[in-house]
């Protein structure tokens, strides 16, 4: 079924929210991983890997990979720590499938996928040592419930993690990142793999999405603390960390 070219994260509904964003992983799983090196200039993995180093640091042993896709974050995550293991949960089959092929290529036995509405897990309370949200948040129907779940699911004094694009507030960076993101982006999407409405979508998230600070200000509203925000390439991404209490 063609996607809705009139609908956008603004006017949409969180209903019609979420099952646009279904079709639109569903259609473009095959071509993710590829699609993110060409729209970022293979800039993600460098925010992927700091990302991944500061989950390791904290020797995080049980982790939840929320909205993983093809899985790059959480079989990157099993390579760097064998010792850890790490579920990687999304509500997109396709893109499971794509994760589970990579899991079987690289031989890895510290990884499974896990079919998940992020909005409602089924996983129990204080589960995971941390749960990490990338390029996922902004996709999600509620970015407040999404959060509440992946703080309910880690335990007291484990870690909530979201890297995601984000709009720089730099005046005179900003004009060239959303000529980018609504113009050049959308473009590769059609010239790259017939996915130009797809691509639209992404930009039209990532402009609907919360500021640094008002994304930092949820998280402290869902019960974490000590929040800190790394950003990337002038604010066109950025890293949110926060923590559980200790009871």
């Amino acid at each position: 079924m063609p996607l809705d070219n009139t609908l956008t994260a603004k006017n949409a509904t969180p209903a019609q929210k979420e099952e646009h964003v279904h079709e639109v992983f569903e259609s473009i799983s095959e071509d993710y991983d590829r699609m993110n090196d060409v729209i970022s200039f293979g800039m993600h993995r460098f925010w992927k890997r700091a990302l991944i180093a500061d989950i390791t640091s904290h020797n995080c042993q049980r982790i939840l990979d929320v909205a993983s896709g093809t899985g790059d974050i959480a079989t990157w995550i099993a390579r760097e720590n064998p010792q850890a293991d790490i579920i990687a949960s999304d509500f997109s089959a396709q893109m499971l499938k794509v994760a589970q092929r990579r899991i079987d290529q690289e031989g890895l036995t510290n990884v499974e996928v896990s079919l998940q509405n992020a909005m409602d897990m089924s996983f129990a309370d204080d589960t995971f040592d941390a749960s990490v949200v990338s390029f996922g948040l902004r996709n999600m129907p509620s970015y407040e419930q999404v959060l509440r779940e992946m703080t309910r699911v880690v335990r007291p004094g484990g870690y909530v993690y979201c890297l995601d694009s984000s709009f720089p507030t730099n005046r005179v960076i900003r004009p060239f990142f959303k000529l980018y993101f609504k113009y050049l982006m959308p473009l590769m999407g059609r010239l790259f793999v017939d996915a130009r409405a797809e691509y639209t979508w992404l930009y039209d998230s990532t402009e609907a999405f919360l500021t640094k600070k008002e994304l930092a200000d949820l998280m402290r509203s869902v019960g974490l603390v000590d929040i800190s925000i790394r950003s990337h390439l002038f604010g066109s991404a950025a890293r949110h960390r926060g923590r559980k209490p200790a009871e």
